[in-house]
């Protein structure tokens, strides 16, 4: 199918007011492309307005119903521990039991008080009974219509005015990425005419929010298939992709998990006879060699710098470091190969626009066995990842776009206010860091 042509602007900012026509210019709001220099300058490795999070981490709290909400609804709110006076600097001082916020607006004003100014949204659900309602289908059934399509676009308006309230900015999402797509490798050669329609509404709803980036919390391609041709391939993809999410001004970002810096298979079948992680003898095993590139460079270096950014989860990189150490090179020997998240960083800055800022605490178990860190809070005392070498290393002083992430953040029933003390952990632990 033939695209269509460069969607109006004007259409969807009527009625928005100033703050959300500022936020869509073509190259999105300049702070998030460049670095903060003033900001920079004070020594803060994470300049103020860099500040961010991914809602995953304090997922529980936009589905519950919120202060406000149970009030109207003459209901009891959800009772926890979000600090007392001595906190987050003594976290053992939980401080009262309180009413909890729930919803967008709750939970944008409370990370706006701990300091956030970014907001990397992994979904845009809440309860309905909140402010705002929940987030409508924009395809029932697959389907994208003009009345589905109206109402979620009015439902991004809202979010927008929640954030603008609350003095944040959206700067990306984990959302939709079609499967199917424009490019000649692609399935038929095209993209369907849903996911065209669907990807334009979702491109709309970022826009609304005023952020330059949406991406997906997925790696470029399966990475269990370590082979060169799909990588190659994905890298397509994404630049016929961000080709079409250009026009709104906003770039697709993919992520990555500890599998996207595992080794390329890129070379000639060879015959290799020792363990990979323990080097011990084993029999004669057919295997493709490896070059030593890793897979997601191969995607860099194959996609156009000025369509296709990314994003490194700083954990999973490191749990990588710990993981992916040894390659067969296409001689079918066996090669210590250690990867350096900072250098890899450091070769490309502005292909990395975004970071997550996740925590971990050293397991103990040896190189290439299991992760080798478990979730914690930025900038725990048992923090084992060195975020200062890090952002000293990777270079280009207040340019990235760090959002705090911990995938074990809420405490459920038991602890329903943790996923906010550690918000509060983390910001303070992001602000602190010096260098």
């Amino acid at each position: 199918m033939a695209f269509k042509n460069n969607p109006s602007r004007r259409r969807f900012m009527v009625g928005t007011g100033a703050a959300v026509a500022a936020a869509l210019s073509p190259i999105g709001p300049a702070s998030v492309f460049t670095p903060a220099t003033a900001s920079a300058a004070n020594g803060r490795l994470i300049p103020a307005g860099k500040l961010g999070t991914i809602t995953y981490s304090q997922r529980d709290v936009p589905t519950r119903v919120g202060i406000a909400a149970s009030r109207a609804l003459g209901v009891a709110a959800t009772m926890g521990y979000l600090g007392g006076p001595n906190f987050p600097q003594d976290p053992t001082d939980l401080g009262p039991l309180v009413p909890l916020p729930g919803g967008w607006a709750e939970l944008f004003e409370f990370l706006a008080k701990c300091g956030f100014k970014q907001i990397e949204f992994a979904g845009y659900g809440q309860n309905a009974a909140n402010p705002g309602g929940d987030v409508p289908n924009p395809a029932p059934g697959g389907v994208t219509t003009p009345q589905s399509r109206a109402a979620y676009l009015a439902y991004a308006r809202t979010l927008r005015g929640f954030l603008d309230a609350y003095g944040l900015e959206a700067i990306g999402n984990h959302g939709f990425i079609p499967n199917t797509w424009y490019g000649p490798n692609s399935s038929g050669g095209t993209m369907a005419a849903q996911d065209y329609e669907r990807l334009q509404t979702e491109l709309e709803f970022a826009a609304i929010l005023g952020t330059p980036f949406m991406g997906t919390g997925n790696d470029p391609t399966n990475s269990g298939n370590r082979n060169i041709e799909p990588w190659t391939v994905a890298g397509e993809k994404w630049e016929a992709l961000n080709t079409i999410s250009r026009q709104w001004g906003i770039r697709l970002y993919t992520h990555n998990h500890s599998p996207a810096y595992n080794f390329l298979q890129d070379g000639p079948m060879v015959t290799v006879t020792q363990d990979r992680v323990t080097g011990k003898p084993i029999a004669p095993t057919q295997v493709r060699g490896e070059s030593g590139k890793r897979l997601m460079q191969h995607y860099l270096d194959i996609t156009d710098p000025a369509l296709c950014v990314i994003e490194m989860d700083v954990y999973w990189a490191h749990v990588a470091q710990h993981q992916w150490r040894w390659r067969y090179d296409w001689e079918g020997n066996r090669v210590e190969d250690i990867f350096d998240p900072a250098a890899q960083v450091a070769e490309q800055p502005q292909r990395y626009q975004l970071f997550h800022a996740k925590d971990g605490d050293a397991t103990g178990e040896a190189p290439g066995v299991g992760n080798g860190y478990n979730f914690i809070p930025f900038g725990d005392p048992r923090s084992d990842i060195d975020y200062t070498g890090f952002y000293r290393g990777v270079g280009a002083k207040g340019h990235y776009n760090a959002n705090y992430e911990q995938d074990n953040a809420p405490g459920g029933t038991s602890d329903p206010g943790q996923s906010l003390r550690f918000s509060r952990i983390s910001a303070a632990g992001m602000t602190a860091l010096r260098g």
